[in-house]
């Protein structure tokens, strides 16, 4: 370090000046605005030439716009003048009908001010207006023009002595009956319409707009209105009247050289009219230059207070500083290491380095000793702070499953009293009240609906978690929404104008009819219960293809075709804190009894446990869209579905009676389950046998004299389950029919059972209504007997 410095402060010899650092940071300060200063000039000259490029491709782009609205203007004309020319009283030459058909033509359309129709001589057959018949038009430019082309040609502006409005006329031949060329059939265009249609179009500040016939000759202009109308283009812009494309470029105009003149020739198309627009210079760059005038000022004013400002900084913080420590280096140079800069030992650069010069040493080894003990803790530091974290996190897991339990289980348990209480009441009254039948009727169907109310929450409750029982099949998108149409018009209110969107081609859904009709009906709801003044609710459907390589879908969905359904509403919406909780089970807006928040989960885990997705996007005041992905269906029948076909095939004939001494093997660990069912099915008139378990159900099984006809077990039971028993059984008994009770099943048994028939075994989900399980035992009883 004492070497460096000396080098620094030393010269043959000599104490450096420390004016020659100050010179060098001058020089680097200046070196460091030259490119400051050249960016802003390149910069200026860059953004004028492409605002000049810009503005040269506006006027281009207006000159096609006004040419596109000329171009429409002269195509009517022309088939204006080809229907008259077309028409049977024309070719016919029957005067009275021909003024007929041309006065209609100019009072239909404003932009005409007189037409008529000239034969071979040159003389009027009729005409919109007065008809002078001795009016010789032969000699006229536009009507020999038309005879020796044969076709649509345009005038130009009329020069001289005008009788009425002026205006440019438009002719062309017309052949008669036998298909030779008979006269001219002319319309005039009126030249003050023009300019109104001129007029119309948008033009920048600064900017004008002109037509002008093919000679020059102005016919409208903007936004100087009729004022140039008559008089010749400027002598300057004449040489844009050759070639046939629309350019721009700088041109004089009116002695002034500061406009950019974009122009359409008369070769373009259309090629009746020459269309200028001309742009000023000034006034489109005015805002700019100035904006780089006051930077340019800036800049340089910048540029001398920063050199002033590093000049006096310098020589204050920087010179005198470095002069008191070159001498004390020259000082250590010559053997006296007792110097010291004397400059005070604080807070800033050169204090810090006084004394950093003085306890470099010390410094240096309590740092090394700091770095050894910091390196023998930080291994235990950072495994502290590891376990502190995964602590903190595991926390505040526990905390969120404790809350969601409790929110879940609070729902759950509000419901189910409900139902208990409807029950036990109602329960409690048929006791009392056995004589009355009428009594107990009524109180039975009130049991039986509280039974169903707990089985429809289970259910929801299934398919919130994804635990659902869905018979999935081919659905007809269109007749569903269009269903659901007619349902939802009838039943959401006079005040609610229910519409449907179909895209084009859509495939069948493959999905659960019944789910699927539930879940459009929930979310329907919710749409009518956030309109309460009334309002628009949409049924939209649509194909999405999610392509197999690619970014993945942003819900997650897996490649392949889609039927994509949507619900929206116009009404309050929903706020992004009220949007996040959604998904959540028993949250609800609604008031207390109104909604059980299961509606949303339920439709997202039925979407789920059918291939798809589900995404809810609201805004305040605007309304609500919930979209659902359901995947198409696939073009061959899937197993689960066709065996469902299989076994509801069965003739009526075959189930339509009861089976005669039919023996049912009735296994469940429950004893009121086994007590109800097997009164039920002695009801239905089964012959019942019944055991507690698997073990004493293949006892029975076993037993000599014993004949089953079909197997009802549990799901859930100690031991031996009621898969097993059905394994057990069947190998011991080929093909004996058996029914699987569950109220809660695992996903492997979901996808063992699929919900549907096959072949001799078949599930259902409790709670169970006895015509459920009575069809269920006909169904496969009438099956084993087709197949054998």
């Amino acid at each position: 370090m004492l070497k460096q410095l000396h080098a620094i402060s030393t010269r043959n010899g000599r104490i450096r000046r420390p004016e020659r650092l100050l010179t060098v940071m001058l020089a680097i300060v200046s070196v460091a605005l030259v490119p400051a200063l050249g960016l802003q000039i390149y910069t200026e000259t860059e953004v004028r030439r492409i605002r000049q490029q810009v503005v040269e491709d506006d006027a281009v782009r207006l000159v096609h716009l006004v040419a596109s609205e000329e171009r429409r203007i002269v195509e009517g004309a022309e088939e204006a003048l080809k229907t008259i020319s077309a028409s049977p009283a024309v070719r016919a030459i029957v005067p009275e009908a021909c003024q007929l058909l041309l006065l209609n033509l100019v009072g239909q359309s404003p932009r005409y001010t007189a037409a008529a129709v000239i034969d071979r001589d040159g003389h009027p057959v009729c005409a919109s207006g007065h008809l002078d018949p001795s009016t010789d038009a032969s000699d006229r430019g536009l009507y020999r023009l038309a005879l020796q082309t044969g076709g649509f040609v345009v005038g130009a502006y009329p020069i001289g002595h005008v009788t009425g409005p002026a205006a440019i006329h438009m002719a062309r031949p017309f052949l008669n009956q036998a298909g030779m060329v008979a006269g001219v059939v002319d319309v005039a265009l009126s030249i003050s319409w023009l300019g109104q249609q001129l007029g119309g179009v948008a033009l920048p500040p600064g900017a004008t707009a002109s037509i002008a016939d093919r000679n020059g000759i102005i016919l409208a202009s903007a936004p100087d209105g009729a004022g140039l109308v008559g008089t010749p283009a400027l002598a300057e812009g004449r040489f844009s009247r050759q070639g046939n494309e629309s350019r721009a470029a700088s041109l004089v105009v009116r002695d002034d050289p500061r406009h950019i003149v974009a122009y359409s020739a008369p070769g373009a198309n259309p090629a009746a009219f020459l269309i200028s627009v001309a742009v000023e210079r000034d006034v489109t760059f005015a805002a700019m230059t100035q904006a780089n005038q006051i930077g340019f000022a800036l800049i340089i004013l910048g540029d001398v207070l920063a050199l002033a400002a590093t000049a006096f900084l310098g020589a204050r913080l920087i010179g005198r500083p470095v002069r008191r420590l070159l001498m004390t280096a020259d000082r250590w140079r010559i053997g006296d290491l007792a110097a010291r800069s004397g400059l005070r030992k604080d807070s800033s650069e050169f204090g810090r380095l006084a004394a950093g010069f003085d306890e470099m040493a010390a410094a240096l080894g309590e740092r090394e000793a700091a770095l050894h003990r910091l390196t023998n803790n930080l291994e235990a530091r950072v495994q502290e702070e590891v376990a502190a974290r995964e602590a903190a996190q595991a926390r505040a897991a526990h905390a969120e499953r404790v809350q969601a339990l409790g929110q879940l289980a609070g729902g759950i348990a509000h419901d189910f009293n409900n139902v208990l209480q409807a029950v036990e009441g109602a329960a409690a009254l048929i006791e009392r009240r056995m004589r009355s039948e009428t009594d107990v009727r009524r109180l039975v169907r009130i049991v039986l609906d509280a039974s169903e109310r707990g089985a429809s929450i289970t259910r929801r409750l299934l398919a919130f978690g994804r635990r659902g029982d869905l018979h999935a099949e081919a659905q007809d998108v269109v007749a569903l929404l269009t269903g659901m149409h007619e349902i939802l018009a009838h039943t959401l209110g006079a005040a609610i104008e229910v519409g449907i969107k179909l895209g084009a081609g859509l495939p069948p859904v493959f999905a659960d009819k019944g789910q699927v009709e539930t879940v459009l009906v929930n979310l329907a709801t919710n749409g009518r219960d956030a309109m309460p003044e009334g309002g628009r609710l949409t049924l939209s459907a649509d194909t999405e293809f999610v392509p197999p390589s690619g970014l993945a879908h942003p819900f997650g969905l897996a490649s392949g075709r889609y039927v994509r359904l949507s619900v929206t509403d116009t009404g309050v919406g929903m706020e992004p804190a009220t949007l996040a909780r959604l998904g959540e089970p028993f949250f609800t807006t609604k008031g207390v009894g109104v909604g059980t928040g299961l509606g949303l989960p339920m439709a997202k885990g039925f979407a789920e446990q059918s291939g798809g997705a589900l995404r809810v996007e609201s805004i305040p005041g605007k309304g609500t869209t919930v979209t659902l992905w359901l995947p198409a269906a696939a073009p061959i029948q899937s197993t689960a579905t066709a065996a469902s076909h299989d076994a509801a095939g069965a003739t009526a004939d075959e189930t339509s009676q009861a089976p005669a001494l039919t023996k049912v093997l009735l296994v469940d660990d429950e004893r009121l389950v086994r007590e109800t069912l097997t009164e039920s099915l002695q009801d239905a008139g089964y012959d019942v046998l019944v055991a507690e378990g698997g073990t004493r159900a293949l006892g029975l099984l076993a037993a000599a004299g014993v004949e089953v006809d079909i197997l009802v077990t549990d799901l859930s039971m100690p031991g031996m389950d009621g898969l097993g028993l059905i394994r057990a059984a069947q190998e011991g008994h080929p093909g004996l029919p058996a029914v699987l009770l569950t109220g809660y099943a695992k996903d492997s048994t979901t996808l063992a059972m699929g919900g549907a028939i096959t072949g001799s075994f078949s599930l259902l989900r409790k709670p169970i209504r006895i015509h459920e399980l009575d069809d269920r035992i006909r169904a496969l009883l009438a099956r084993r007997k087709k197949v054998a």
